[in-house]
């Protein structure tokens, strides 16, 4: 019986130390989340980290997510709930009272902060594609008899045959053709047997019918002649190449029965190309009929071309977010194929003059953008602009810059680099935000 109850004392016991390290753990771990207004925590345009120290300490915790939101304790940040950091107030910067920044020549000199230029220019883009050369469909020809029948013999009888305009495609057996050979052989017979009389009007009337028909069914006026002159119908109709060009498609075989209006074969004249261009549909604005392309071809870096495009198509593609335009380029001895790739380079006609600067000036904040200006002697205000056309690098700004001030060429590394810079940022976007947790992105470069 002791020795049960010493048993029972000592699980208790054990039971009483775990309670209190757990309380004791729980008491560390849960650290109160700061209850604070972001109002109150967002770096205000003037008295910079400095306002924030009310314990005199000259240490200030800063959301490390977002360092606009600045408290004067511990604790965790409102928006994340992550741990806040100790700053400094003194360190590196400081914000001035007319919302710039202050930075330490020596924290510039590590950073390698670099300062460009602002220029008003036009903006004379370039778009570089990918491309495709296709046939041209203004050059395509199709051959069709005029009459049914039987292909007795096929000239030409493979795909890619070259064929010149007039050259002899195939034979065609047709019991009509003959017919109407006949019935213009004796209607030939009784104009001469009735000249002079009354009924040769007649006879002639039917002669001019039969020959008529004969022309519609593409017999020639040559073939004609030769029919008066030999008073033999000719058994098959010669089909020509109504063009010169490459046989791109052949649908008959001989002896195969044959339909009027039926597609023989395919003709396209390849001296021309189309050269179809893949435009984003970011780059469309720029991309209009008559602007200048320079072509190069992947197979033969030695071959470059020049054009112009003369259509852009009315519809977009809505897997690859593209519109297709067209430049018609020279093929001088075939050298080009349809199929092969190429590269073009647009040149879009020149905007009028405005501020431009480069893309990796600019940051992107919502659906606000600035640039960082750097005022001199360590100064760097953000400011807020009003971005245009983009293109080759660099950005039109229409509102908020001038030329001649000078800005950070790469704003986002200048933030990346001092964190409270953000803080900066965060004010000037004050009066755009609010609410009980910051809802902003962080600031992103523009790429």
């Amino acid at each position: 019986m002791r020795t049960r109850i010493v048993l029972f004392s000592s699980l208790l016991g054990l039971l009483l130390i775990a309670y209190v390290a757990h309380s004791l753990w729980r008491s560390n771990a849960e650290v109160p989340v700061a209850s604070v207004d972001t109002t109150t925590a967002m770096a205000p345009p003037s008295g910079g980290l400095a306002a924030f120290d009310k314990n005199g300490d000259g240490i200030v915790y800063q959301d490390p997510m977002h360092p606009w939101i600045v408290l004067d304790a511990p604790g965790k940040a409102p928006d994340c709930g992550m741990d806040l950091v100790p700053v400094s107030i003194h360190e590196g910067m400081d914000m001035e009272t007319d919302g710039s920044v202050r930075i330490d020549p020596v924290v510039l000199q590590n950073t390698g902060v670099r300062l460009t230029t602002v220029e008003v220019a036009p903006l004379a883009p370039t778009v570089r594609a990918t491309a495709r050369l296709e046939v041209n469909e203004q050059q395509l020809v199709a051959v069709s008899p005029k009459i049914s029948g039987w292909v007795e013999v096929l000239y030409v009888d493979y795909e890619g045959a070259r064929v010149r305009k007039g050259e002899p495609l195939l034979e065609i057996y047709s019991p009509e053709l003959v017919s109407t050979q006949e019935e213009y052989l004796l209607a030939l017979r009784n104009v001469r047997q009735l000249a002079g009389t009354p009924a040769e009007a007649d006879a002639r009337r039917l002669l001019e019918a039969a020959r008529r028909r004969l022309l519609f069914w593409d017999i020639t006026d040559q073939q004609i002649q030769q029919l008066e002159e030999t008073g033999q119908p000719r058994k098959t109709l010669t089909l020509y190449a109504p063009a010169s060009g490459t046989v791109l498609e052949k649908k008959v075989v001989e002896g195969q029965k044959i339909q009027a209006g039926q597609t023989l074969f395919v003709l396209a004249d390849l001296s021309t190309l189309w050269l179809q261009v893949d435009v984003y549909e970011h780059d469309l604005s720029w991309v209009v009929p008559g602007i200048r392309a320079e072509i190069t071809l992947p197979y033969d870096p030695t071959v470059r071309l020049e054009g112009y495009v003369d259509y852009v198509y009315d519809t977009l593609d809505p897997t690859t977010r593209t519109a297709q335009a067209r430049i018609v380029v020279p093929n001088p001895g075939l050298r080009l194929k349809p199929g092969m790739y190429a590269v073009a380079t647009l040149h879009g006609r020149p905007t009028p003059p405005r501020p431009l600067v480069p893309d990796e000036a600019i940051v992107r904040y919502g659906n606000e953008a600035f640039v960082i200006v750097a005022l001199g002697e360590g100064r760097f205000l953000p400011t807020r602009v009003q971005v245009g056309h983009e293109a080759n690098g660099y950005a039109q700004i229409l509102d908020g810059l001038q030329g001649g001030e000078q800005i950070v060429a790469r704003a986002q590394f200048l933030i990346d680099s001092e964190a409270r810079l953000k803080s900066a940022l965060g004010a000037l976007m004050s009066g755009h935000q609010h609410g009980s947790a910051m809802e902003a992105d962080e600031p992103d470069a523009h790429s």
